[in-house]
């Protein structure tokens, strides 16, 4: 009697249609202007969550703009209010972000990358970031980081930069202004 119940419910269970959320569209259009990153409107998404390289980064609802702080590849999923979502996977509209009027540029081998990037006009107290995940879209084919193992930070003035380091992340940060700030670092790929 317990076997035929245990064969109904995997039988059950086989043929009823699981709850599966609406996969919405992925936004089109990314583009960065300033340090504002925008995206055309996803019909029927009240709200966007903002991924900066792999991970989560923020959220914003009923708008189409961003205004962006750090450096690093942006992408964007919609979302609605009944919890529908677009495909967190497999999004092929990144764009990249070094500052405004800033640059990034990556030297690889097979095993690392050196991650440059110079940013303009540093006020005080701000930073610039070189940042490890901004390989895996800059470099074909794509190189995934393992982990950080150094960096470097320098200025067009004598002005002393103090670094932090995180996970995938050098940060140059300056207590006065600094005409040219250039942060490095220095990533190695699996």
């Amino acid at each position: 009697m317990i076997q035929t119940i245990k064969r109904l419910l995997v039988v059950f269970m086989l043929f009823t249609p699981f709850a599966q959320a609406d996969l919405l569209p992925s936004p089109t259009n990314l583009s960065i202007e300033g340090d504002v990153l925008t995206w055309d409107e996803v019909e029927g998404a009240t709200g966007y969550n903002i991924y900066l390289g792999f991970g989560y980064f923020d959220t914003v609802k009923g708008s189409t703009q961003y205004k962006l702080s750090q450096s690093g590849s942006y992408w964007v999923v919609a979302f609605d209010d009944a919890g529908n979502y677009g495909s967190q996977y497999g999004n092929d509209a990144t764009v990249e972000y070094a500052g405004a009027g800033d640059s990034v540029t990556v030297n690889t081998s097979f095993y690392s990358s050196i991650v440059q990037t110079t940013c303009q006009n540093v006020g005080p107290g701000e930073s610039c970031v070189a940042s490890c995940t901004s390989t895996s879209t800059i470099l074909e084919p794509a190189k995934f980081t393992r982990y950080l193992s150094g960096g470097g930070c320098s200025t067009s003035d004598i002005v002393e930069a103090d670094a932090f380091i995180g996970r995938f992340t050098y940060q140059c940060t300056v207590p006065t202004f600094s005409g040219e700030v250039v942060a490095q670092a220095i990533c190695v790929h699996r």
